[in-house]
């Protein structure tokens, strides 16, 4: 296999010193060179020491400072605590060099100009051609690339080979297309005796049901926006499409929040196919061990095109880093071959890279097949500059289809006029 590492950084320096770690609450200004002229570098990342990526970073962390003679000063920054810390940060030239980022922050940071373009470097990257096309793409606005991912999330398809069988389906084969799969869904739901649905032939959730919507419009062909534009484009013919097609699998589920995902029907024995966060899958069979057997999976079921959503964790160099090589250098270093590769042998998390696929494929073939093959194909939300509302105005319009509040068409033009009125 080959090792991608690239060091920016060939002149020997004093004297390596110990790495001093910063806790969420640090104050000190780590970004100036020490009294012996010894490189520092910041870099903040989301999550906890204690999380499952956590010990693989600190120990790249702690081998950049042996390999490189650079002090790395990192602070772990709870999820829900991360953009008000990164706002402030910036607000008093206090921010890091290097900054890990999800998917969702992307376009407000890329706005409030609190990350900066990497062409540059990416240009002379040995990891240009070994990052999966669709990854570099997600980190990608208007031809800049603002930011590396590292680490994929994406939504994947499962079913249950056990009812498949029971409902005279081949055990082996998920549905081949959208058409299939609705008739897959209504001969695996359970009713009762009143009609009411008591085990999900599809689960699809009521609540926050963006994630399905993505996935499916792209599947269908289509956004709900124009990216090039930055306009909401929710009344389409291919919009109307997907969600009246939702609107038919909805039929076949039991009601669920998908913010939830321990109530997900897929791990609680109450569906039978559907799309699910890959760690909450990977993380229910590691600790059910004897429902390995019973699920099968796949990266889609495609409509005219095959498409998956994939959140995404990035590495991003921010517009306050004093020394930008050296904030290249660290975020090459932290997404080498290396780095990721022990990630995946530490953690079991999945990586961007296709050097670091097979590694990761091993180690559970059969799921983690799927999970690539939908990063592969990955993409999130729309890049627009108000991603929030839209994620806010898509959940509304599902809901209010789904409770037979509004038509499909209805549903879709109130949300277009709703981002009309917050995009002006």
């Amino acid at each position: 296999m080959k090792k991608r590492r690239l060091f920016a950084f060939s002149t020997a320096l004093l004297m390596v010193l110990s790495m001093a770690s910063c806790n969420s609450g640090s104050s000190v200004n780590s970004k100036e060179n020490d009294s012996e002229g010894q490189k520092t570098i910041e870099v903040w990342s989301r999550g906890n020491e204690t999380d499952s990526h956590g010990p693989s970073l600190v120990k790249a962390f702690k081998d950049y400072e042996k390999e490189n003679n650079v002090k790395v000063k990192y602070q772990f920054i709870p999820h829900d605590d991360a953009p008000t810390k990164w706002n402030a940060a910036f607000a008093s030239s206090t921010a890091p060099d290097v900054m890990d980022i999800g998917i969702v922050h992307m376009m407000e940071r890329i706005n409030l100009k609190h990350i900066v373009p990497l062409n540059d470097y990416v240009e002379n990257w040995e990891g240009k051609d070994d990052i999966y096309p669709s990854m570099l793409d997600l980190g990608t606005y208007k031809d800049n690339i603002y930011a590396i991912a590292h680490f994929p999330d994406p939504q994947i398809f499962a079913y249950r080979k056990d009812k498949f069988e029971e409902a005279g389906l081949d055990p082996n084969s998920p549905p081949e297309d959208w058409d299939q799969m609705l008739e897959y869904a209504e001969k695996l739901t359970v009713k009762d005796d009143n009609g009411k649905v008591t085990f999900a032939g599809f689960t699809m959730p009521t609540q926050a049901a963006r994630f399905v919507a993505n996935i499916m419009i792209r599947q269908n062909g289509s956004l709900f926006v124009d990216e090039e534009n930055n306009t909401p484009n929710m009344v389409t013919k291919e919009a109307i499409e997907t969600f009246e097609y939702m609107n038919e699998l909805h039929k076949y589920t039991t009601v669920f929040d998908n913010n939830k995902t321990d109530t997900h029907p897929l791990i609680n024995d109450s569906g039978a196919m559907g799309y699910i966060p890959n760690g909450v899958l990977s993380n229910y069979l590691k600790n059910n061990p004897d429902m390995k057997d019973k699920f099968g999976f796949a990266s889609n079921v495609p409509g005219k095109e095959s498409a998956a959503w994939c959140g995404v964790w990035f590495y991003t160099m921010t517009s306050q880093a004093d020394d930008k090589d050296l904030a290249w250098d660290m975020i090459s270093y932290l997404t080498s071959t290396d780095v990721l590769t022990n990630r995946v042998e530490e953690s079991g998390l999945p990586a961007t890279f296709k050097s670091v696929s097979d590694n990761f494929i091993e180690k559970n073939p059969e799921i983690n097949k799927a999970i690539m093959d939908a990063v592969e194909i990955g993409a999130g939300n729309p890049k627009v500059s108000w991603a929030t509302v839209y994620e806010q105005e898509l959940d509304a319009a599902l809901e209010s289809m789904f409770y037979g509040e509004k038509s499909p068409e209805e549903a879709l033009e109130t949300a277009q006029e709703n981002l009309l009125k917050e995009t002006k």
